[in-house]
């Protein structure tokens, strides 16, 4: 406003500034034109003429325009006059209270409305989302936990229990209607596999395999759907261990003895080891595949007893204990002896 206000305030002074000077021009050139009449008259030349016009018209326009031009420039907001008129106005105002806008919805302590973060929901009997991109929400309106702070099962334990389970335990969370036991073989990609009521904070996860790592994390439902998920915690389940082979037959020749025993569930193939004395010295001779439960020890020397123990490996490239010992003489005539020269002690 003040821009348009000065434009018009110099176009006026353009209007008005030339008006002004030729007004005064003409008066000088008018006192001029009089003085050189009055002596020409004087000598007798020219005489008087009442044609002369008149000036004072012209010079009132200007005088006006001056005026306007002047008054203008003091009303600007920039001007004296114009500074005097805003302080005037300014020190009538009320002083201000400088009393702080509340919004609706806010406490009388803070200049900030207060939100809250909506808790995720899952629909009713359905169970929690149970991949690594969902994690557990945290909720500020979360109901107090005899487990935790935020409504979430806290002191969750796993410890295994067996080759085949680990056994949790957790906290109880109050007001908690179910809770539900999530599993993982990765710590990313999880998958619900019990539904525990309120009462319960335990729980044993069975068909487990042997020697592997697990991670589980707990979640609480309160008040019908929200889901408040512990830590992630793991184990690992015991390293089963077969038992050792039992012996079944050792059938020998002049050169060669012929060995079975009994299968191992669970193993994944066998080592056999013999020895010439069945203490010191024993040295692997061969092994066989999964389920495959005899062999053939060939190139032996007559007349001369053996010794020979077996063991069963496992999965985690582990074997179980050895078999006892089983000794076994080779026949000087070539002709096959059975059980009367196969003897077994323990090792």
């Amino acid at each position: 406003m003040r821009v348009v206000v000065w434009a018009l305030l110099a176009l006026l002074a353009l209007t008005v500034l030339p008006v002004v000077v030729l007004v005064f021009a003409g008066l000088i050139r008018r006192f001029q034109i009089w003085r050189t009449s009055r002596e020409l008259q004087r000598m007798g030349f020219v005489g008087s003429s009442g044609e002369t016009r008149s000036i004072w018209p012209r010079l009132g326009v200007g005088l006006a325009g001056m005026v306007a031009l002047i008054i203008a420039a003091g009303l600007l907001p920039g001007g004296p006059l114009g500074r005097n008129l805003a302080s005037t106005v300014v020190a009538a105002l009320p002083a201000p209270t400088h009393a702080p806008f509340i919004p609706a919805g806010t406490s009388p302590g803070s200049e900030h409305p207060s939100s809250q973060e909506p808790a995720t929901t899952h629909g009713a009997g359905s169970p929690p989302a149970s991949t690594a991109s969902s994690p557990a929400p945290a909720s500020s309106a979360s109901p107090a936990a005899a487990g935790g702070d935020n409504g979430a099962p806290s002191t969750v334990s796993a410890l295994p229990a067996s080759a085949t389970a680990i056994q949790l335990h957790w906290a109880s969370v109050a007001g908690a209607s179910q809770y539900h036991v999530e599993r993982s073989t990765d710590s990313v990609h999880w998958r619900v596999v019990a539904y525990p009521g309120a009462e319960q904070t335990r729980f044993t996860d069975g068909k487990l395999s042997s020697g592997t790592t697990y991670y589980y994390r707990v979640a609480a439902v309160v008040d019908g759907n929200d889901v408040y998920r512990s830590d992630v915690v793991s184990a690992t389940t015991i390293v089963e261990t077969p038992v050792a082979p039992v012996w079944i037959s050792a059938t020998s020749s002049a050169t060669s003895v012929d060995l079975v025993w009994s299968n191992v569930d669970g193993e994944l193939g066998y080592r056999i080891e013999r020895s010439p004395d069945g203490t010191n010295d024993w040295a692997q001779i061969g092994t066989t595949g999964q389920g495959v439960t005899s062999y053939t020890d060939t190139g032996l020397a007559s007349v001369t007893t053996y010794y020979y123990r077996v063991f069963a490996g496992t999965a985690d490239g582990g074997s179980s204990p050895p078999s006892t010992t089983l000794s076994v003489t080779t026949d000087p005539s070539g002709l096959p002896t059975s059980e009367p020269n196969a003897a077994q002690s323990t090792p």
